[in-house]
């Protein structure tokens, strides 16, 4: 379909469209902001999320915000905002990343750094993750500051550095130098998920990410007399019994089981759904201590994400060894991921593992951090009931229910630190266009992009009366 034609049909699109909220008066902020920060290349490493601060500093300040940015090395920068209320309530926090992966300007079919709109589309490193979600609340402070309404609780902007890698200057790092922070109730970040259907026309429904699995390596190591590769050992070299007791590793499953977000989850999509996935979810929903094996294998097949997150899950995913092909090596590693459930016990993840590497000459180096990140709680609190507000008035008819994420956000380091965190995706996104974050040609649809910074500003407007 021609973009015209496309853009026509998704503003007559009847029910929980992307066209059903109100025009706002903010429409072409949006993208002018999100062009600029796309066009600051914040690729992780080396970061460079300074430079992005300053642009989103100078879009506050224009509404009478001040801010201030927190660096921890050069050129890497966290920037804090605070848009004071009574203290009625205590203060909600907001979160986006600057960062982003690294792109490759030949794997693209535009330039990764300017935001490009094509076929119903636009095309930008960041655009969904998660320089959107920044623009929008960038937006949203400045609407309720111009607004002048009546606040009963601090909303503080955080836009972080160090996500993607974050092992020097993330979140954990501000936390640590501004304690404050922690005095938050609420945190509102990335992680959730906002599903279209696949013909553009419907929101199916709105996912508040309260929960994720916590990732965790693992590192084996053999090691052993090498050699010319002429002259092969007696015994299995270091390279033949790693590859062996990673393929052992490789084959663990974990049992699967629902969480009660996960259990939340399905039955939220119970109403949404329908065909041989409905089937499976039904019964993963009639025995969630045991879920049927059958409806976990029907979910790989159609909804790998979901799926995911019924289970612990480790994969083998880097190994080294050897620098020469006529050199047989005297050490070999493998590097394991494994996403644990949030209430699964770490150490008995490990036992499992060692008991089916099985080669007690191999050695096994568990991270003991991470720290176990708590879910959030799922209940009828203020978060789910300002998410509903929201939602009917920016895609109506959508249901809104808890999720557990595939991935980990710095919604981790929050639930730590004693803040309820929820993660939202502010854009409505096909399965197909959610899988382009990280990826070259990342996108959103044109028509998601002002419903989505609508949402945030509905929410905040909601979480804050």
């Amino acid at each position: 379909m021609r973009p015209l034609l496309l853009a026509l049909a998704l503003l007559l699109a009847p029910g929980r469209g992307l066209a059903a909220s109100a025009p706002s008066p903010a429409k072409g902020e949006m993208r002018a902001l999100l062009a600029e920060l796309i066009a600051v290349d914040t690729s992780n490493p080396p970061g460079n999320e300074a430079a992005a601060a300053q642009v989103a500093a100078r879009w506050l300040r224009e509404a009478g915000i001040s801010s201030e940015l927190v660096e921890a090395a050069p050129g890497r920068a966290h920037l804090i905002a605070r848009l004071k209320g009574s203290g009625a309530a205590r203060p909600l926090l907001v979160l986006a990343h600057l960062d982003t992966v690294p792109a490759r300007r030949d794997e693209w079919t535009s330039d990764p750094w300017t935001l490009t709109e094509r076929d119903g589309f636009l095309y930008g490193r960041g655009v969904q993750d998660n320089k959107g979600m920044a623009a929008a609340s960038i937006l949203a402070l400045r609407r309720l500051a111009r607004e002048g309404a009546k606040r009963s609780r601090d909303v503080v902007l955080v836009l972080s550095a160090d996500e993607e890698v974050g092992s020097q200057a993330g979140i954990d790092w501000l936390l640590e130098r501004r304690p404050e922070l922690r005095e938050a109730e609420f945190a509102l970040n990335e992680g959730g998920l906002t599903e279209l259907s696949e013909d553009h026309r419907r929101v199916r429904f709105v996912n508040l990410q309260a929960a994720e699995r916590v990732s965790r390596h693992m590192v084996l190591r053999a090691t052993g007399p090498g050699g010319h590769s002429s002259v092969p050992p007696a015994t299995p070299s270091p390279l033949v019994r790693l590859a062996a007791a990673v393929a052992r590793v490789g084959a663990v499953t974990f049992p699967p089981r629902l969480t009660p977000v996960t259990r939340l989850n399905i039955e939220g999509r119970l109403e949404v759904t329908g065909g041989e996935t409905d089937e499976a979810l039904k019964r993963l929903a009639a025995t969630p201590e045991a879920p049927p094996q059958d409806a976990v294998d029907t979910l790989a097949r159609l909804e790998p994400a979901l799926a995911a997150v019924l289970r612990t899950t480790c994969v083998p995913t880097v190994f080294t060894a050897g620098t020469r092909p006529n050199v047989i090596p005297a050490t070999a590693e493998a590097t394991l991921n494994c996403r644990l459930l949030p209430d699964d016990n770490p150490e008995q993840v490990r036992a499992r593992l060692v008991a089916a590497i099985a080669d007690p000459d191999i050695q096994v180096e568990w991270n003991a951090r991470p720290l176990d990140s708590p879910a959030s709680p799922v209940g009828d609190n203020a978060m789910f009931r300002a998410a509903r507000a929201a939602a009917a008035k920016v895609w109506p008819g959508a249901p809104v229910f808890p999720r557990m994420s595939t991935g980990t956000t710095e919604s981790t380091a929050l639930r730590r630190a004693g803040i309820h965190a929820y993660g939202i995706d502010p854009f409505a996104l096909t399965p197909e266009d959610a899988r382009t974050a990280h990826a070259p040609n990342e996108r959103i649809p044109v028509a998601s992009l002002q419903p989505g910074a609508d949402f945030v500003h509905r929410l905040l407007s909601e979480l804050v009366k």
